[in-house]
């Protein structure tokens, strides 16, 4: 029989996974997104604008909330607080999809075929619609759910 990890060795385990999750979109996004790019005959075209710029502004932030809470999370551990800061994530988590998708600071137009262009900037711009319906959802479940088990006492707070 295999032995379950118990509720505080799977928060600790979310917490470092966290940590160094954030950690590496950190240094992806600041200092090699310019690797993010069309490849072809040796040349590198980066598929990312200078609009991109401007979406760190809102992402860095939330990147450095996320470890402080994941940091938090190892050594003080209350139902409410952290619920109440993963309600706050996720909105944040809106908040920057939402400005990705405004900014939208992607050119697809040098990808080699016109029609690839048109459905890699349309699939995109649908997976981020995606990202923050999905993330809107998280963010009322989790309210309904701090309220419903804060009103019952049916967690230690």
């Amino acid at each position: 029989m295999i032995k379950k990890p118990s509720k505080r060795a799977s928060r600790v385990t979310e917490s470092i996974i966290g940590i160094v999750w954030s950690i590496a979109t950190l240094i992806f996004f600041n200092f090699f997104r310019d690797y993010i790019a069309y490849y072809h005959d040796g040349i590198r075209e980066p598929l990312i604008t200078a609009e991109f710029g401007k979406w760190l502004w809102i992402h860095n932030p939330m990147l450095v909330l996320l470890l402080i809470r994941y940091s938090i999370s190892l050594a003080f551990e209350r139902y409410v607080f952290r619920k109440s800061f993963l309600i706050f994530l996720s909105l944040l988590g809106v908040a920057s999809t939402a400005t990705l998708l405004s900014l939208f600071p992607f050119d697809f137009s040098i990808l080699p075929s016109a029609d690839v262009a048109k459905w890699s900037e349309l699939g995109l711009r649908i997976a981020l619609i995606l990202a923050i319906v999905m993330f809107s959802i998280d963010a009322l479940i989790r309210v309904i759910k701090l309220i419903r088990n804060s009103a019952r006492g049916t967690k230690d707070y």
